[in-house]
C-alpha cells in the first residue's frame, strides 16, 4: 500500500517548518509530525495553533532562543556524571528564556487561556541558573572564583608564568648572539629558544625540536626547566579542581532533572507551535474547522509545494450525501494535482497544521488510502496495471466508512472495456462502504454512471479549447473531455490519421454516448454562464447598494459632525462672551475708574449681550418688573423701556440696556428687604486679597475653609499665581491643600521653589 507521507511529499512540508524551529526538542517534534489519532486531538492541536498564531500576528514572535535537548543532556550527565561548561550554560539559558517568555506573556494580558495554561507548568529554577552562571563564564570557561582552591591555583599559575616570561626574556637577551630569531616559541608546551644549530653547545638545556632546514635547534634552557615543570604541575591541579567543580554542578543539575526536562518540553512545545504558525503565515494558510461529519469542504485550495505565484486555487466539496467525485478531463490537465492537493491538505489538517486555502471544513478520517502515479515495479516484475490493481486490492480489503480514498486513472493500463467495467465495479464498492473518494478517469461509462447516481458527482479539469491548453482549474458538476484527438492534431499527427480515428469511432458507435455527454456538458456550461452573469449582476447591485448606503451613512455622519462642530463653536463663543462679561463687570466695580471708562465698559457689555446666542423668552416686559438675564447670572429691575430694549438696574447697582427677548420675569424681593444685599461677588471685589495664604497652626477643617474662600477671592480678583504656606509638620495640612487643589480644574500647582518656601509651601497657578 502506498505511503501517503512519501507520495504527498510531507517531508518537504516538515522541512519548511523546521526552518522556523529554534529549539532542538522543537525540531524533534516537527520531524515527528504525523496524523493525529482522533478528532479531539486535532481540535486541541488547532486551538493551540490558533492562539499562538494570534499572538504572533498581534504582538510579534515569542522570545524563544536556541534551546538544547535537555533529555539528551540529562542522559549524558547520568552516564558520565560530568557536564561540560557549554552543556551547563545551555541548561541555564532555558531558565532565562522562561523569564523572557513570562515577561512577554504578562504584557499581552490574559486573553490566551491555552498558552497561559501551558506556561503555568514552568518551574522556577532561578537559583540553579545563578549558580551555573556564577561558575561558568560567558566564554564557557570555569570562573576563577568558582572555588577558593581554583582561585589560589590560578593566582600561583599566573605568578609562575610571569616569572617564566621574565626569565625567558632575560635569557633571550643573554643568548641573543646565538639565536636565529628574536621570537620565543613553544614546543610541546615548553618555552624554547631558537638557537643556531652551529652554536647549540653554547646553550645548556633540553633539545625539543630542529627546524626543517636544520639551521635552528629549539632548546629549553636549564634555567627555566624548573619553572616549566612547576607550570605543568599547577595546570594538572587546575584541571583536577575544574573537574571537581563541574562534577558538583552536574550533581546539582541531576537533583532537579525532572524540573529541567519539564521546562525544556514546554519551551519546545511553544517553539513547535510558533514554527507551525510562522509556516502558516508564509503560505497564507487558514486553520480549518473540524467537523464530526464526513466532509471535505475546501474553498480555493492551493498546493503548498507549488510556486505560490503560479499555483491555481481550486475548491472541492464531498460529504456523506455525495461522497464520491469522478474527475475527468485531458491528460496533463491537473487531475493528479487535484487529488494530491485534497490528500495533502487533509493530511496537514489532521496533523494539526493550517491549510493553504481561503477557508475549509474537514472531517476526521481514520485512514487516507491512495493509488496515485506510476506504480510499475520492475523488481516484482509487475506491469503498471498489475501494480495499480495490487494496490487497489489491498485498499478494498480494509476500506471503511471513515476513510478517504484517492485513486488516479482507475482501470487504465489494460483492455479499455474491461478496465472500464472494473472501474465502475470498484466505484460501486466504495459507494457501498460509504467512504469518501476522489477518482480520476477517462472512461465515458464512469461519467455516465456518475450522472445516473445520486451519490456521485462529476467533475472536470477545464480545458482551453481555443488554444488546446490546460487551465488546471477544477470544476465540480460537469464531466470533461479527454481532447485526445484534438491534442494529437496540435502536436503534429497528420489530418488523415485524425480523420480515420473519427471514422473508426463513428463506425463502432463508440462516440454516441460521448456526443450526448458533450451536448449535456454544453448545456451545463450555458447554465453556468447564465448563473455567472446573474451572480455578477447581483454583485453589482449589491455593490451599488453598499455604495449608496455608504454615501448615505457618510452624509449623515458629516451632517452630524457639522452640527456637533457648530454646537461646540456656539458653546465656545458663548463661554468666551460670558468670560468677557465677567471681566467687564469686575472692572466696573473698580472704584478708581472714571465715568467715561464705565460708560465704555457698559457699551461693551451690551454689545456682547447682543452677539451672544442664548435662549429667547417671549414675555411682556414692563417698567418696574423684576427680571433676570439667565446667561449672565444677573438680576435687577426695569426702570424704563424703549422699543425692544429695556433699561435695567442690577442688584449690585449697575445700569445697562438689554433686549427684552433676553429677559425673564422673576418674583420681586420680599417686603422689608428694601435694601439690596451686597452679593458675595461685590464683597469679594471690595476685599483686599493677598498673594499668599498662611494656614500654619490651623486645624485641617478650619484651614480647608479658609483655603476655599481664599481661592474663590483669588479667582474674582483674577490673580494669576498665589502661594499657600502650610509648613512641614506632620504633613496633614500639605496633603489637605494638594488633595483639594487636585479637584480644581481651573488651576495647576507645584511645590515651592528654593526661594518660595520649598516643601513647606505650594504655588498655585490659575489657568
Amino acid at each position: 500500500m502506498q505511503d501517503i507521507y512519501q507520495t504527498f511529499e510531507f517531508h518537504k512540508i516538515k522541512e519548511h517548518i523546521l526552518e522556523y524551529n529554534k529549539t532542538e526538542l522543537g525540531k524533534v517534534y516537527t520531524s515527528s509530525l504525523k496524523m493525529l489519532p482522533d478528532i479531539d486531538s486535532v481540535e486541541q492541536a488547532l486551538l493551540d495553533l490558533s492562539e499562538v498564531s494570534s499572538i504572533i500576528v498581534r504582538f510579534g514572535p515569542l522570545p524563544i532562543t536556541n534551546s538544547a535537548n535537555a533529555l539528551m543532556l540529562i542522559d549524558m550527565a547520568k552516564k558520565t556524571a560530568l557536564l561540560t561548561p557549554r552543556d551547563l550554560h545551555l541548561i541555564a539559558e532555558d531558565v532565562l528564556t522562561i523569564a523572557k517568555i513570562s515577561t512577554f506573556l504578562k504584557k499581552i494580558g490574559d486573553s490566551y487561556e491555552r498558552v497561559k495554561q501551558l506556561t503555568s507548568g514552568f518551574i522556577d529554577l532561578t537559583n540553579l541558573e545563578k549558580e551555573i552562571h556564577r561558575v561558568i563564564t560567558n566564554s564557557l570557561t570555569v570562573a576563577d572564583n568558582a572555588s577558593s582552591e581554583l582561585l589560589q591555583i590560578r593566582n600561583k599559575l599566573k605568578k609562575v608564568e610571569k616569572n617564566l616570561q621574565d626569565k625567558i626574556a632575560s635569557l633571550a637577551f643573554t643568548y641573543s648572539k646565538f639565536l636565529n630569531d628574536d621570537n620565543i616559541t613553544i614546543r610541546d608546551g615548553h618555552f624554547v629558544l631558537p638557537v643556531k644549530t652551529v652554536d647549540k653547545s653554547k646553550v645548556t638545556g633540553i633539545v625539543y625540536d630542529v627546524s626543517d632546514s636544520g639551521n635552528t635547534t629549539f632548546i629549553e634552557p636549564l634555567e627555566i626547566v624548573q619553572l616549566n615543570n612547576e607550570i605543568t604541575a599547577l595546570k594538572v591541579q587546575e584541571n583536577e579542581e575544574v573537574r571537581k567543580i563541574l562534577k558538583a554542578l552536574t550533581a546539582l543539575v541531576l537533583l532537579q532533572e525532572n524540573e529541567i526536562i519539564t521546562n525544556n518540553k514546554i519551551i519546545a512545545k511553544l517553539d513547535f507551535l510558533s514554527a507551525k504558525a510562522c509556516y502558516a503565515k508564509e503560505i497564507e494558510a487558514e486553520i480549518a474547522t473540524c467537523s464530526r461529519k464526513q466532509i471535505i469542504d475546501i474553498k480555493e485550495a492551493r498546493h503548498p509545494l507549488i510556486d505560490q505565484t503560479k499555483v491555481v486555487a481550486n475548491s472541492f466539496y464531498l460529504d456523506e450525501t455525495q461522497p464520491i467525485i469522478i474527475i475527468s478531463g485531458p491528460n496533463a490537465g491537473g487531475k493528479t494535482v487535484s487529488l494530491k492537493t485534497v490528500g495533502l491538505l487533509t493530511l496537514m489538517h489532521q496533523s494539526g497544521l493550517a491549510v493553504p486555502a481561503l477557508r475549509a471544513t474537514i472531517g476526521h478520517f481514520k485512514h487516507i488510502y491512495i493509488d496515485i502515479g506510476d506504480n510499475q515495479s520492475l523488481s516484482d516484475n509487475l506491469s503498471t496495471f498489475s501494480a495499480h490493481i495490487s494496490q487497489i486490492g489491498e485498499i478494498l480489503k480494509v476500506v471503511g466508512g471513515k476513510d478517504l480514498v484517492l485513486l488516479d486513472e482507475l482501470g487504465t493500463g489494460t483492455d479499455p472495456q474491461a478496465g472500464e467495467a472494473l472501474a465502475i465495479s470498484i466505484t460501486k464498492y466504495l459507494e457501498s462502504k460509504h467512504a469518501l473518494a476522489l477518482i480520476s478517469s477517462h472512461f465515458s461509462a464512469m461519467k455516465e454512471y456518475a450522472f445516473l447516481s445520486k451519490n456521485i458527482a462529476n467533475a472536470s479539469m477545464i480545458f482551453d479549447e481555443a488554444n488546446l491548453a490546460p487551465t488546471y482549474r477544477f470544476k465540480q458538476g460537469s464531466p470533461g473531455k479527454s481532447y485526445a484527438l484534438e491534442v494529437a492534431a496540435r502536436y503534429g499527427i497528420e489530418d488523415f490519421i485524425i480523420d480515420e480515428a473519427h471514422r473508426f469511432l463513428a463506425s463502432h458507435h463508440q462516440n454516441e454516448n460521448a456526443k450526448l455527454l458533450d451536448i449535456l456538458q454544453h448545456k451545463i456550461e450555458e447554465v453556468d454562464k447564465l448563473q455567472n452573469e446573474l451572480v455578477k449582476k447581483e454583485n453589482e447591485l449589491s455593490r451599488r447598494e453598499k455604495t449608496l448606503t455608504s454615501a448615505e451613512s457618510l452624509f449623515d455622519s458629516r451632517r452630524e459632525n457639522f452640527l456637533k462642530d457648530a454646537k461646540e463653536e456656539k458653546a465656545k463663543l458663548i463661554e468666551n462672551a460670558k468670560k468677557e462679561i465677567s471681566d467687564i463687570i469686575a472692572k466696573m466695580h473698580n472704584s478708581d475708574m472714571r465715568v467715561h471708562e464705565v460708560i465704555e465698559l457698559k457699551k461693551e457689555l451690551e454689545k456682547l449681550e447682543e452677539v451672544e446666542e442664548e435662549e429667547i423668552f417671549d414675555e411682556q416686559i414692563n417698567v418696574n418688573d423684576f427680571v433676570s438675564i439667565p446667561s449672565m447670572n444677573i438680576s435687577g429691575r426695569v426702570v424704563r423701556t424703549k422699543g425692544e430694549k429695556a433699561h435695567i438696574i442690577s442688584d449690585s447697582g449697575l445700569a445697562f440696556d438689554v433686549s427684552k427677548s433676553k429677559l425673564k420675569k422673576i418674583a420681586p424681593p420680599k417686603v422689608g428687604n428694601t435694601k439690596v444685599k451686597k452679593t458675595n461677588y461685590d464683597l469679594a471685589i471690595n476685599t483686599q486679597v493677598g498673594i499668599e495664604l498662611n494656614i500654619i497652626g490651623m486645624r485641617v477643617e478650619e484651614a480647608k475653609n479658609n483655603l476655599i474662600k481664599y481661592l474663590d477671592n483669588c479667582r474674582l480678583k483674577h490673580l494669576s499665581q498665589v502661594r499657600i504656606i502650610h509648613g512641614f509638620g506632620s504633613g496633614a495640612l500639605r496633603n489637605m491643600v494638594r488633595d483639594y487643589l487636585k479637584t480644581q480644574k481651573d488651576l495647576t500647582f507645584r511645590a515651592g521653589g528654593e526661594y518660595e518656601g520649598g516643601g513647606g509651601s505650594t504655588v498655585v497657578i490659575f489657568s
